[in-house]
């Protein structure tokens, strides 16, 4: 049974690059470089159904047990970019449909994307954008632990719900183009452009550099895979560490949800979508480790 631990989450990174190169062939407006999508999707699957049946001799060290758990998550993390790729197969590029959800969040919530950072002192600013940066450290912080401590299954459970998140969210971006409240409010003008950009310090001036570079995708912010991945990090701090961890996860997780929508990096909408997945990324996770 050992042997056999991670090799399903292996072959659950097939699933994903299965429906990008689906949605590269069935796409509206074709990408130039679909081909070669087509081929890396391939070669990955290869690779990945080669770790997965790899013999137990090569694993007497752990180094393929290792492999077998981190490498789909590191897969994943690629992946996003992968999915950028997807964004505008299916609508033309200066398409999104941000006036409809600015609409219904104003109807809702009252467009709390728009109001929440507005005349904020900096040190807030900080941070909320603090807590927006900390997600990078939720799936290395509960894998480390669950690692280090020889849980073994119960992480092939916690990378399955961060692979399922990750796969659901970047799947659905083509057919829903969002290009989030930063860009959309300007657009609408509900935001003037001065107040596009928040003001603070160091970590401020971090995220900044990376949400105004062409690392984040223009067109998926629905749904937020942010939060998916939250909601996952709180519940198994509350496995891992009980009620002390569920407060302090739960605590760092609700700052960081309240933060995608305080920094325009997200809607109050993408936010409960990307929670709900993953909720249900847990639930199946658990169903095929489990099985």
């Amino acid at each position: 049974m050992a042997d056999q631990i991670g090799s399903l989450l292996c072959l659950m990174t097939i699933p994903f690059g299965v429906v990008n190169s689906f949605w590269h062939l069935i796409a509206r407006h074709p990408h130039p470089r679909r081909y070669r999508f087509h081929l890396v999707n391939l070669v990955l699957a290869a690779f990945f159904v080669w770790l997965a049946r790899s013999g137990s001799s090569w694993g007497a060290s752990g180094a393929l047990l290792f492999l077998r758990l981190w490498l789909p998550i590191v897969y994943y993390w690629w992946a996003y970019a992968w999915a950028g790729t997807t964004l505008h197969l299916f609508h033309d590029q200066g398409f999104s449909f941000d006036p409809a959800l600015i609409a219904a969040e104003k109807r809702w919530f009252g467009n709390p994307s728009l109001w929440m950072a507005r005349g904020k002192p900096r040190w807030l600013n900080e941070l909320m954008n603090f807590s927006y940066w900390s997600y990078y450290l939720y799936t290395p912080v509960v894998g480390v632990a669950l690692y280090a401590a020889g849980q073994h299954r119960r992480f092939e459970a916690m990378a399955m719900a961060v692979s399922l998140g990750y796969a659901v969210c970047y799947s659905i971006y083509p057919w829903y183009p969002l290009w989030g409240p930063r860009w959309a409010l300007v657009l609408e003008d509900l935001l003037p452009e001065r107040e596009q950009i928040l003001d603070g310090y160091m970590f401020t001036a971090v995220m900044n550099r990376i949400m105004w570079s062409d690392t984040p995708h223009k067109g998926g912010a629905m749904p937020s895979a942010h939060s998916a991945t939250c909601v996952i990090f709180m519940l198994w701090c509350w496995r891992i560490w009980g009620t002390e961890g569920a407060v302090v996860g739960g605590l760092v997780g609700t700052m960081m949800l309240v933060s995608t929508v305080y920094g325009r990096y997200h809607y109050a909408i993408d936010v409960i979508v990307g929670s709900a997945i993953g909720l249900l990324a847990v639930w199946g996770a658990d169903l095929l480790v489990a099985g």
